[in-house]
C-alpha cells in the first residue's frame, strides 16, 4: 500500500503528530509526506519516508493568532502556496490522508484541484467544537466561519480522537458515513523516562505547550502560592510560547523563587529535559465544549511516565483520572487545583502508582497500535488487500 500524508500547518504540534504516524506506518506501507518547506517536526521523520516540500510557511501559531501577531504579506503568500496541492495528482498513492485537519486553505485548494476525486481521501479532525460558531475561541470561530462558506469535499473517512468528538460531528451532520475514533498516540519522538540523564526535581510542576487562554495557565499560576503554603519549595516550570497575562506576571514577580519561565517555542531536542525534570505535569485547561480529546503535553507526559493533574475539560476525566494516571479537578478553580497538586506531591505511594499507570497508557497508545488502526481504515476505504506485515524497504 502507498499512503500520502498532507500537512496543512508548519508550526505547533500537528507536524509532530504526522511524523509519529508516518514513521510508524513505514512498517506497513510506502509513505510520502507532502509538507511545508519548514515545519517544527523536520528533524523527526525517518529516512524511509519520501518528503515532498510543497508549501510555504504561513508563520502563524495559536499564540500569534490570539495576539494578532501576524505578518499579512507572508501569511497570504503562505496561504496561496497551498495551490501546490495540485501536485497530489502527480503522486502515486492508494490513500491520501490530510492529518492536520481542513484548515481553510487546505479545504479550498483541495476542492479546486478535486483531490477527493483522485482516490480515497481521509481527514483527521483534532478538535471538533460542539458549537462551531462560539465566540469563546476567536481563531476557531473565524476558521469555522470561512470553512462553512467553502464547498465540502467528498471525504471517504474521518478520524477523530474521542467518542465525544464523533457525537459532535454527527449532531452537526459533518464527517460523512465513516467516522473512526482513533486515540492520539503517546509521543515517542521526544524520548521517554529511560532516555534521559536529567534528575527529577522534587516538587516541580510542569506546564508545557502554547500559552493561550484555553489552556488556563493563569489558573495554574494563581494556584502556586496556595501550594507554597504546604510546600515552600514548589516550583512551576513553564515551557511554551505565548503571552503571559499581566496578572500572572504580577504573581510571578511576587514569588520569583517559585517560577521558572521559558516563554518560547521549545525545540524538539529540549523537550525531554523539561519533562524529565518535572515531578508532575499540569493541564489546567478551561472547559472546551466537551470536544478536547487530546493534548500533546498529555501524550508526552505518558511517554515520560509522569503523574498528571488536569481539569475535567473534554475527555481528560477518562484519559487522566479513570486511567489512574492522575487527578482531575474543575476548570478555573485555583484552590482545587492547588489541593490536587499538594496531594500528588506529598503522597509518594499514590504518585508512584500514577506514574506506572501513565507508562501503561503510553504502551496502550503506542504509535505501532495507532498505525495498525489507521491501516485498517485505509484498507477499507481503498479496497486494497493488505496485511499488517512489515514492508521490505
Amino acid at each position: 500500500m502507498k499512503v500520502l500524508y498532507v500537512i496543512g500547518q508548519n508550526a505547533g504540534g500537528l507536524p509532530h503528530y504526522t511524523a509519529e504516524l508516518a514513521n510508524a506506518m513505514t512498517e506497513h506501507a510506502e509513505v510520502t509526506v507532502m509538507k511545508p518547506a519548514e515545519t517544527t517536526a523536520d528533524d523527526l521523520f525517518v529516512d524511509e519516508i519520501e518528503l515532498v516540500e510543497a508549501f510555504g510557511s504561513i508563520s502563524v501559531s495559536m499564540p500569534n493568532l490570539y495576539n494578532l501577531n501576524v505578518d499579512p504579506v507572508e501569511f497570504v503568500r503562505g496561504l496561496l502556496s497551498y495551490n501546490n496541492l495540485k501536485r497530489v495528482a502527480e503522486i502515486e498513492t492508494d490513500v491520501t490522508h490530510i492529518t492536520t485537519g481542513l484548515f481553510p486553505q487546505v479545504k479550498l485548494f483541495s476542492w479546486l484541484h478535486r483531490i477527493d476525486e483522485l482516490g480515497p481521501l481521509v481527514v483527521t479532525h483534532h478538535e471538533v467544537p460542539s458549537d462551531p460558531f462560539s465566540l469563546s475561541r476567536p481563531p476557531v470561530f473565524v476558521e469555522e466561519l470561512i470553512n462553512s462558506a467553502l464547498p465540502d469535499l467528498d471525504v471517504d473517512g474521518v478520524v477523530v480522537h474521542t467518542e465525544n468528538q464523533k457525537r459532535a460531528l454527527r449532531r452537526q451532520n459533518r464527517g460523512g458515513d465513516r467516522i473512526e475514533v482513533i486515540p492520539h498516540g503517546a509521543y515517542s519522538v521526544f524520548g521517554d523516562s529511560e532516555d534521559t540523564d536529567v534528575e527529577t526535581r522534587p516538587n516541580t510542576v510542569l506546564f508545557f505547550g502554547n500559552v493561550v487562554p484555553p489552556k488556563g495557565l493563569d489558573t495554574l499560576i494563581e494556584a502556586i502560592p496556595l501550594v507554597k503554603r504546604e510546600l515552600p519549595d514548589v516550583e512551576l516550570l513553564v515551557a511554551g510560547d505565548g503571552r503571559i497575562t499581566a496578572g500572572s506576571r504580577a504573581i510571578i514577580d511576587d514569588h520569583p523563587e517559585s517560577f521558572e519561565i521559558h516563554n518560547y517555542f521549545v525545540p524538539n531536542e529540549e523537550v525531554k529535559r523539561f519533562f524529565a525534570r518535572s515531578e508532575v505535569v499540569a493541564l489546567p485547561y478551561r472547559e472546551q465544549d466537551g470536544t478536547k480529546g487530546h493534548s500533546g503535553a498529555l501524550a508526552t507526559a505518558f511517554s515520560f511516565g509522569k503523574p498528571v493533574v488536569s481539569t475535567s475539560a473534554g475527555d481528560f476525566p477518562e484519559l487522566v483520572e479513570r486511567s489512574g494516571a492522575g487527578v482531575v479537578v474543575p476548570p478555573e478553580d485555583p484552590e482545587r487545583l492547588a489541593e490536587a497538586l499538594v496531594s500528588v506531591l506529598t503522597d509518594p505511594e499514590a504518585s508512584d502508582r500514577m506514574a506506572r499507570n501513565s507508562r501503561r497508557m503510553a504502551e496502550e497508545l503506542s504509535w505501532e497500535s495507532i498505525a495498525r488502526r489507521h491501516l485498517d481504515l485505509y484498507r477499507e476505504v481503498s479496497r486494497v488487500d493488505v496485511d499488517a506485515s512489515p514492508v521490505v524497504q
